[in-house]
């Protein structure tokens, strides 16, 4: 005898389980998207935790710097905002621009993920810089070329700007002022 969902009265089978359902599959990989991102992001932050007390409270830095614990959580959130728009740009069938879009995209992660070791690692403020603005202008870029026909990945990089933008302020006054 199946056993049936509550209230729902339907079958409980393999193949009826939501995330077992083939229609769902995208369900799965956006899963994966998201905390893929979120795992990697964690760990490229985690090997350069020793820095950020033996360095980075060290420096001279702007009076709007947020708390050391702000960072993790704005990340945690920014790199799942990141996934989604991962998710989102590699699902639809291909459209003129499509190519250049996942091309952005992959240039502006590998980006994010060489800024955190070249700043609290190599100590690289200036570099770091550099990369944080390439990011900015990729993500700027990203934003105007999705906004026609992936207004959701327009606007969820729109927050991911607002942070980075805020992130190059925060390293063009430790680069300037140590």
């Amino acid at each position: 005898m199946q056993k049936a969902y509550p209230k729902l009265g339907k079958p409980l089978t393999k193949m009826s389980l939501p995330f077992m359902n083939l229609g769902n599959k995208s369900h799965l990989y956006l899963i994966i998207w998201t905390l893929g991102l979120i795992a990697i992001g964690g760990v490229i932050g985690s090997l350069t935790k020793s820095d950020i007390s033996t360095w980075y409270n060290t420096l001279i830095r702007s009076t709007l710097t947020p708390a050391n614990y702000v960072f993790p959580i704005a990340w945690t959130i920014l790199y799942g905002i990141i996934g989604v728009c991962g998710w989102l740009i590699w699902r639809p069938k291909a459209f003129p621009r499509l190519s250049i879009i996942k091309t952005l995209y992959l240039a502006q992660l590998i980006l994010n993920w060489s800024w955190t070791p070249l700043f609290f690692h190599y100590h690289l403020t200036g570099l770091s810089l550099i990369v944080l603005v390439a990011m900015d202008i990729l993500v700027g870029t990203i934003i105007c070329i999705t906004y026609q026909k992936m207004r959701a990945v327009s606007l969820l990089m729109l927050l991911y700007l607002l942070w980075i933008l805020f992130a190059s302020y925060l390293n063009f006054y430790i680069w300037q002022f140590n």
